[in-house]
């Protein structure tokens, strides 16, 4: 090679090793990616019986093999946005629009960062999530996720969620424990949570069937109209209770209201709120969060 030439060979050399930068780095998968297919594995219950059909029922749980009963179970109800575009794509709303999947493995790793919350949480609320992983690791818990219908419209005490709710329980949850049987069928490790309209319609299922749900939530939950019956709802038959919100939340002011209402009657419960829009950008931050903190650290008690 001429003297000339050497300069253009140097830069095609470090251009090629760019290249190959480039490649190695789009070909490694992210942490979260990483984290996410050691933490969890999806399964599909198929066939599941609802009226006259069948639907599919989502299941995410941790990898590797489990004995029978040792998977406490929450049962987590999307939001309206997902209850209308039917079923078979309802029911992927938290796995493909709210990233559970990014939520197990945060904290599965046993920290949860202000990246981990769309930087929608405070330093003390992190340093409290972290501390209570430390004491408690984030282990043997599966989420099931039905199909929530459209019940925006429904009174409290409705036939129609009266019947979800006993399908919920009734159905759905004995045919996913049989395809797993990983998955406990005890009540005091069997918790039931929903977002924005499946929040409403946890409340209400998991409030009148302490038969069945032990711990039960709301995020977001769309309870205007409802304080007064969701209010006498409440017993302390359910161990653990818990309603969280956040400030750009045009549910909050009905979701203090409903916290106050329970307080007045001595139920124990817990009343979260962050900072952020009711949007996909929460459920995507503190809501996948919240879904799992909660109750996993009411199952470790």
């Amino acid at each position: 090679m001429s003297t000339n030439d050497e300069p253009r060979g140097i830069a095609r050399a470090s251009l090629a090793l760019i290249v190959l930068v480039l490649l190695a780095w789009v070909a490694v998968p992210t942490r979260a990616q990483r984290a996410a297919s050691v933490a969890s594995r999806r399964e599909v219950i198929a066939g599941v019986p609802h009226d006259a059909t069948s639907e599919e029922v989502l299941v995410l749980l941790p990898s590797g093999a489990h004995a029978p009963g040792s998977l406490s179970v929450i049962v987590a109800l999307h939001g309206r946005g997902e209850a209308v575009r039917g079923p078979s794509r309802g029911a992927r709303g938290w796995l493909d629009d709210y990233a559970l999947e990014a939520a197990f493995a945060a904290l599965s790793r046993g920290r949860v960062t202000s990246a981990d919350v769309a930087q929608m949480a405070s330093e003390a609320q992190l340093r409290s999530m972290t501390r209570a992983l430390h004491a408690h690791p984030f282990r043997d818990v599966a989420v099931v996720m039905p199909y929530t219908p459209d019940f925006m419209e429904e009174m409290p005490g409705s036939a129609a969620i009266e019947a979800y709710g006993r399908w919920l329980t009734d159905v759905m949850l004995p045919t996913v424990r049989r395809s797993l049987p990983a998955l406990t069928a005890e009540p005091r490790r069997t918790a039931i949570d929903g977002v924005s309209l499946g929040g409403m319609v946890a409340l209400e299922v998991g409030l009148r069937r302490t038969d069945a749900f032990a711990s039960v939530g709301g995020i977001q939950p769309a309870v205007r109209g409802r304080v007064a019956a969701y209010g006498a709802l409440a017993s302390s038959a359910t161990s653990c209770l818990r309603l969280a919100s956040s400030d750009r939340d045009p549910f909050l002011r009905v979701t203090r209201e409903l916290s106050a209402a329970w307080r007045a009657r001595g139920i124990t419960h817990e009343l979260v709120e962050y900072v952020g829009p009711h949007a996909y950008s929460f459920n995507r931050g503190p809501g996948s969060i919240e879904l799992l903190r909660f109750h996993h650290a009411c199952f470790a008690r």
